[in-house]
């Protein structure tokens, strides 16, 4: 099959999820997420629960914690890794992108409209905006990204970010060192 490297991750796995993430992790970085995979897999099934995601620092304190544990909820390593490249400095802005846009596509229907706006807003803001105010700013974001009826599709998405957009997804894994 192949040799092993490390902690059960065959050469080959790593080629291949090098190339199912785009190149955007080295080896030693895909080592390192591997590493970090199976400590949050604490029972050993292969994939990631929600108490499991819940449980990681970076996402339990993030104010779109349920956004990310509904994304990652499930996810085996392969996805694991996936998902997380879109946060790699070499990820290119459009991955970043498509990654926010299924962040903000609450119902997964291919649209960021009002409601999934709103829903992203209040994650954001908790108590401090009322549900007026809350609807006041999405109704006008969707207006200034000249949204359609039923919202942003990830094209106009992308261009409401602007070309400078506040797109500053970076992750550092933990132990790895780019070996470029």
């Amino acid at each position: 099959m192949g040799q092993v490297i490390s902690g059960g991750l065959t050469q080959y796995d790593v080629e291949d999820i090098q190339a199912y993430c785009d190149g955007f992790f080295s080896q030693s970085e895909i080592l390192s997420l591997y590493a970090r995979f199976k400590k949050l897999d604490m029972k050993s099934k292969g994939y990631l629960s929600k108490d499991e995601i819940e449980k990681i620092p970076e996402v339990s304190i993030n104010p779109l914690s349920q956004r990310l544990v509904n994304l990652f909820a499930g996810v085996n390593f392969k996805e694991y890794a996936r998902l997380l490249s879109a946060f790699s400095a070499k990820a290119s802005r459009q991955a970043k992108i498509a990654f926010m846009f299924q962040v903000y596509d609450v119902d997964r229907d291919g649209w960021v409209g009002r409601e999934d706006l709103v829903i992203m807003l209040e994650m954001m803001t908790g108590s401090h905006m009322s549900k007026d105010e809350v609807n006041a700013v999405a109704e006008k974001v969707l207006r200034d990204a000249g949204a359609t009826e039923k919202g942003l599709d990830v094209a106009a998405y992308g261009r409401a970010m602007g070309p400078n957009g506040a797109l500053g997804l970076v992750v550092t894994v933990p132990g790895a060192h780019a070996d470029e």
